[in-house]
């Protein structure tokens, strides 16, 4: 997964989640977080495409690139709550570890 350069925070759930681990724990939070990110970059995506004959492709375009990007975003926050980086007090309800 990597090198951690920081001591765990908060109780430690999972040190290396695989991706569906890290999947599976997406709360509400990071679902908001991906569709207003990809929310975000459709109206810039059309802005950005200046002439009319671009504007269709530059916002699907930029749509991709932001769901992309909040997807990431969640991943991240998920991983680093299993890892202990941020706080998970849900989720240590839930794994009860």
């Amino acid at each position: 997964m990597g090198i951690l350069l920081d001591e765990p925070k908060f109780p430690v759930i999972e040190r290396a989640p695989s991706a569906a681990t890290t999947i599976s724990n997406f709360n509400l939070t990071d679902w908001l977080r991906v569709t207003a990110v990809t929310s975000a970059s459709i109206p810039v995506g059309y802005l950005a495409g200046g002439s009319v004959n671009i504007r269709g492709p530059s916002m699907y375009t930029a749509g991709l690139i932001g769901l992309m990007g909040g997807f990431m975003y969640a991943y991240q926050c998920s991983a680093g709550r299993l890892m202990g980086m941020f706080p998970n007090d849900d989720e240590v309800a839930r794994y009860k570890r």
